[in-house]
């Protein structure tokens, strides 16, 4: 295998850091050698590395012996080959620093698709990273996984490559939940037998941050971590940025390497960065597809996403063709690939207002592509699983997904994005925006289209398409290449502008502009933010949630119905080819004799982010509704019986952090509060940046000097224009969707983003209320996420009505006393005018 230029600069940089760490660990270890045990370790060769090398050293680290080691980080791009620069390091750190065939590295791989991607190639001894490895131990490489069997005379005799899910050492409670540290067999011969008390005791001192099973004794756990201990393995970690909190360095240490690696495109500033690889490097080397060409909308249609879809379609077809000359000329076999972002998956999300995947598959079916050619990609259906999508033989063209393709998912066919869902609130097309990045074989094609990448969208304007694809550069790592990125059609980018809050506005209204949140009281009367991630999350508890009689009767009389429902149209020919229709018992979503606990787990963990926590309840519940319904009935509806149980997890889940809530409110633990304390309240900017457009403010009370009409769709239009004309108007504005935005924190993880905000005067001309107002198209009025908002902005409401909205400061204010009155409310579409009006009475 043929390594890129950049790629033989990021070997040397290891073989030069390998060098010089042995040569300096060898200096220091020598003067351990004479040094009373207490001092031992007192030097940091790593350290002295490091300057020696005149790199930067950041994080300092040691490992559960005490002992200094180096966490080194190269920064990769997307498309940059981190795998096969992780088996460069391994064979670079096996020949200078270990200078042994033999040892354990650890493999931590951020997603199930990289595990599986990766685990798959080093297993084939005909892939070429795997004769890499097979080089480096003398063809005695053994590539294992978590579960499976390792002994020390594996180690000892092989080059052992043992993989495990970064989860293993990112979760807050790794040590005491995780496998990975549980007592289990398949570890025997690194531990001294049970009875052999002074052997365990031995070892201990050894290695004292051994788990133990018993204190008493000692008795040493037989697990896959303290075999990892006391092996000192060398750590590759993918994705490194991922497990970089304090709690995951410290597990990280305490595994006892030799040296870690880790890969990122997004390095922290307090990482050891041994070598950062740009993405004008990947560039030259023809790794990536550039430039990429941005596809505005045709006829400027907002919404028009099914004429998206016909051009995305024409484009495809003729890259295809492209493709096939290239195909003829060279040998070379590239078939052009489409994603297709959509707003919704899901059964039960359809219908719903909102741009589905199957919305989205029957159209191009339409479009007369093959049904064949057209794959789905979500949480819960995987028409890839097991695909190769390279194979000649694969049709895939299309593929439709919402968010599964932001990560691990790797085909260098994918040349277009055609991004359905408002690129002005689409945070997922930053994630997948690589997805369409890589150079089919990392090398040009000399056509220019083959070498190019593509994106579409619907909604939106051209700025904020611009500023997600921007982000999208720099969490791939590519953030040197944004200017790569062309505008078709639109040369000249709108530009932006910054506004005021009206002058005399702020100065006599200048306290309506602190709204009110959610504010803990801890002890001694601390008082700090509302966090679903800290008072919410980690109270979320399932162990006691169980399969009862009332759960298996509503199970039993939905099948029931299921069964008497679940009928389709069949459109056939007949035999004198004439259009026919015929009616037929539809089956369940999986065939008889497929009953997964796996399946149920994976559905389960969507819910529930302890994973073996899901993997406990699944077979509970599997083993109670067995009992109950018999083993045939579960197999012939187990499709439907998972989806009814997610439903019953997930409304456990809703209750319990309603409950917990209203528990926090009704102890007065929680409490609705305004503050000039930008740590605690909010405040109103005092400037906002909007694109400029060509029609002026018709607005004569909005909050600030100008206003963004293009953002603007037609019931939020409508909503200002109401606002607009309330006698009793102060001012309105029209809250954005951002960082500095307003927003609110209710039991559920996702913030409350209201629309707009109002303020109203008495008689006298004085502020009276503040009103938050969230509208709702009629279509969305009574779904499950709008009354959760409903709920949550009339108990605020509520607070209001009973004068418990406080402010924390008791300080004087120089505009005197910040406004403690405001309600917050919910506007359906078509009944904008008269409850706006209602308000402004």
């Amino acid at each position: 295998m043929f390594l890129k230029d950049y790629q033989v600069n990021v070997v040397t940089e290891l073989q030069d850091f390998f060098r010089v760490a042995k040569k300096t660990w060898t200096v220091f270890n020598k003067a351990n050698e004479v040094l009373p045990p207490e001092m031992r370790n007192a030097f940091n060769y790593v350290q002295k590395t490091f300057e020696t090398l005149g790199k930067e050293y950041k994080d300092n680290c040691k490992n559960g012996l005490g002992e200094c080691y180096p966490r080194i980080v190269m920064k990769v791009p997307t498309g940059g080959g981190k795998t096969l620069l992780a088996v460069e390091a391994i064979r670079e750190y096996q020949n200078i620093f270990a200078q042994k065939r033999t040892g354990l590295v650890v493999w931590i791989v951020p997603s199930d698709t990289i595990y599986s991607q990766t685990v798959k190639k080093l297993r084939d001894k005909a892939n070429p990273l795997r004769q890499l490895l097979d080089q480096a131990s003398g063809n005695r490489t053994i590539i294992i996984e978590k579960g499976q069997r390792l002994t020390t005379g594996d180690i000892e005799g092989n080059l052992v490559i043992l993989f495990i899910m970064i989860q293993s050492i990112s979760r807050v409670n790794a040590k005491e939940a995780l496998k990975v540290f549980q007592d289990s067999g398949g570890f025997e011969s690194f531990f001294p037998a049970d009875n052999r008390f002074d052997l365990h005791e031995e070892l201990v001192k050894k290695c004292p941050n051994i788990d133990l099973l018993s204190k008493v004794g000692p008795i040493i756990k037989t697990s896959l971590g303290n075999a990892v201990r006391l092996s000192k393995p060398f750590i590759i970690i993918d994705e490194i940025h991922k497990v970089f909190s304090n709690m995951a360095r410290k597990t990280i240490n305490n595994l006892n390497p030799e040296m870690v690696l880790g890969l990122t495109a997004t390095p922290k500033r307090e990482m050891n960065i041994l070598v950062s690889i740009t993405g004008l490097q990947l560039k030259d080397e023809d790794m990536v597809k550039l430039d990429m060409h941005i596809i505005p909308p045709s006829d400027r249609t907002d919404d028009d996403w099914k004429s998206m879809l016909k051009e995305i379609k024409d484009r495809r077809d003729a890259l295809e063709k492209k493709a096939s000359g290239y195909r003829q000329s060279t040998g070379v076999y590239i078939r052009p690939m489409a994603l297709i972002q959509v707003e919704a998956t899901g059964k039960d999300q359809r219908g719903k207002g909102r741009v589905h995947s199957l919305d989205v598959k029957e159209f191009l079916q339409e479009l007369e592509i093959n049904p064949d050619e057209i794959a789905i990609k979500t949480s819960a259906q995987n028409d890839i699983e097991d695909v190769d999508l390279f194979s000649r033989g694969c049709n895939v063209r299309y593929l439709i997904t919402k968010e599964a393709l932001r990560e691990g998912w790797d085909c260098s066919f994918a040349y277009i994005l055609g991004i359905i869902p408002n690129v002005r609130s689409n945070t997922g097309v930053t994630q997948i925006i690589g997805r369409i990045l890589r150079q089919p074989f990392a090398r040009k094609t000399c056509v220019p289209d083959l070498d190019e990448s593509y994106v579409y969208y619907s909604k939106g304007g051209t700025r904020e398409i611009l500023d997600r694809v921007a982000i999208g550069f720099r969490k791939e790592g590519l953030e040197d290449l944004i200017t790569s990125v062309k505008i078709q059609y639109n040369e000249n980018v709108n530009p932006t502008k910054k506004v005021s809050i009206r002058k005399d506005l702020k100065s006599k209204y200048e306290n309506a502009l602190y709204l009110p949140v959610w504010v803990m009281i801890e002890k001694a009367d601390k008082i700090r933010r509302f966090s679903y991630d800290l008072d919410i999350k980690p109270y979320i508890g399932f162990s006691s949630y169980q399969m009862n009689d009332p759960v298996l009767k509503r199970l039993q009389g939905s099948l029931s119905k299921e069964t008497q429902e679940r009928q389709s149209i069949i459109v056939t020919l007949d035999k004198e080819s004439k259009f026919a229709t015929k009616a037929e018992q539809s089956g369940s979503e999986r065939s008889a004799g497929e009953i997964s606990i796996e399946y149920l787990t994976r559905r389960y963990s969507e819910i529930i982010e302890n994973p073996f926590l899901a993997r406990k309840l699944a077979a509970a519940h599997l083993e109670y509704l067995i009992q109950g319904l018999g083993h045939a009935k579960i197999e012939e509806n187990f499709g439907y019986i998972t989806s009814f149980l997610c439903r019953e997890l997930s409304d456990e889940k809703t209750k319990i952090e309603e409950n917990l809530f209203k528990d926090y409110l009704k102890n007065r633990e929680i409490k609705l509060a305004v503050s000039i304390n930008p740590k605690l309240g909010y405040k109103i900017p005092d400037e906002e940046t909007i694109t400029v457009g060509r029609a002026q403010n018709p607005y004569n009370n909005y909050l600030f000097e100008d206003i963004e009409l293009s953002s603007l769709n037609s019931l939020e239009k409508k909503v200002g224009d109401i606002f607009d004309k309330q006698e009793k108007i102060l001012w309105w504005f029209r809250n954005k969707v951002t960082r500095n935005g307003y927003s609110i924190q209710g039991w559920r993880k996702y913030k409350i983003r209201p629309d707009f905000i109002a303020a109203k005067k008495n008689d006298n001309g004085n502020l009276e209320l503040v009103y938050i107002i969230e509208s709702k198209e009629q279509m969305l009025a009574g779904n499950s996420d709008t009354l959760y908002k409903k709920k949550v902005l009339d108990l605020m409401t509520d607070q209001n009505k009973q004068k418990r909205i406080y402010h924390t400061e008791q300080m004087d204010i120089p505009f005197g006393q910040v406004n403690e009155s405001v309600e917050f409310y919910i506007v359906e579409q078509g009944k904008e005018d008269e409850k706006i009006r209602t308000f402004f009475n």
